[in-house]
Formats: C-alpha cells, sequence, structure tokens
C-alpha cells in the first residue's frame, strides 16, 4: 500500500521544504540549497540533512513559525506531527494490503507503513523477509510512512528472532494493538 499520487507529491512539496529549511539554517550541503523536488537528491547527503532535524525536532516549530514556506492550517498539521517520527532499527515482518509490518528492534510495539510512491514489499524485494531496516517512522495525514531514507541489513534473521517478530505481531493483532498512525 502507498499513498496516493496527490498525497506524495504533498508530503514532498512539505518535507523537501523543511529539509531545505533545516540545510540552511545549518549550512550543512550549500549545493543542496534551494531543495524543491526529491528526484535527483543524493541519499547520502540528504540523510546528512534528516539527521540533523532529527537530532533536536524543535526546528519544526521554527520552520512552521518562520513563513520560510507557505503552509494551509492542514499543512502546518501535517508537519507539527513529524515531531513524533520514530528513528531506529525496525523489523519488517510481513507485507498485509493496509502496508507492511514493522517493528522496532528494541521494544514490541507494532506499526502498519506505507509506503510513499514505492511500497515496501517492491523496496524490500529480492531480500530474506524478515528484514532489519533502519529509517523515520512518520505520521502522513492517517497514515504512517517513511522518510525517503532507508537502510536495509540485507541479512537474514534466525529463527528465534524471526518467530519472536511473528509472535509480537500476532499478539498486537489479536489485541487491536496494530498502530496505523502515530
Amino acid at each position: 500500500m502507498v499513498l496516493t499520487d496527490g498525497e506524495a507529491e504533498q508530503f514532498y512539496d512539505l518535507w523537501i521544504a523543511l529539509l531545505d529549511f533545516v540545510n540552511q539554517k545549518y549550512e550543512l550541503i550549500k549545493e543542496l540549497y534551494g531543495m524543491t523536488s526529491p528526484k535527483g537528491l543524493p541519499l547520502d547527503k540528504v540523510a546528512l540533512v534528516t539527521s540533523k532535524l532529527w537530532e533536536d525536532k524543535d526546528i519544526i516549530d521554527e520552520f512552521v513559525l518562520s513563513g520560510f514556506k507557505k503552509m494551509d492550517e492542514e499543512e502546518i498539521a501535517i508537519v507539527n506531527g513529524w515531531k513524533r517520527a520514530i528513528h531506529g532499527k525496525f523489523i519488517v515482518d510481513r507485507h498485509l494490503r493496509k502496508g507492511s509490518v514493522l517493528i522496532p528492534v528494541d521494544n514490541n510495539e507494532v506499526y502498519v507503513v506505507k509506503g510513499i510512491y514505492s511500497s515496501w514489499r517492491e523496496l524490500l524485494d529480492g531480500y530474506p523477509m524478515p528484514q532489519i531496516v533502519k529509517t523515520t517512522l512518520m505520521p502522513f495525514r492517517d497514515a504512517i510512512i517513511h522518510d525517503g531514507i532507508l537502510s536495509i541489513y540485507g541479512m537474514c534473521l534466525g529463527r528465534n528472532m524471526s518467530e519472536q517478530s511473528k509472535q509480537n505481531y500476532l499478539d498486537a493483532k489479536s489485541n487491536g494493538n496494530l498502530h496505523y498512525s502515530l
């Protein structure tokens, strides 16, 4: 499951503006000043900017108040929601119709996460499942997505870890504790 094209465009319109603000405020990578689209951006350099953002989420308030990007109330609410982002390592346990199941390696929460333009199934095509990834989960409207920066570890999980991941999912499902939003 992925966002609609309109949702994906709105996400990137807001996300790239925030990253441009962070990049310029901290004078990180001058060649990226004025970013307007994710197309052609070097992921390694964008990852440096996102790292700076996640170090201090309070910069999101500064971005909203700055007027750097003209936003309506809905867009401001979307951007403010990103302060609830969760960065870390996750086990991608399985793919469902509504998204893919991601479980943090350090707790038993279970998140159902949509792709932006590509589904998690597409992103992880060819990798053994379950799979460990490093990314940032963020709210977008009534869904959970990721920030576009994804590190795939590409290793097979042992039987115990795979079984634990499966059990975490089944427990969350039976208890109604699958998180579809943050």
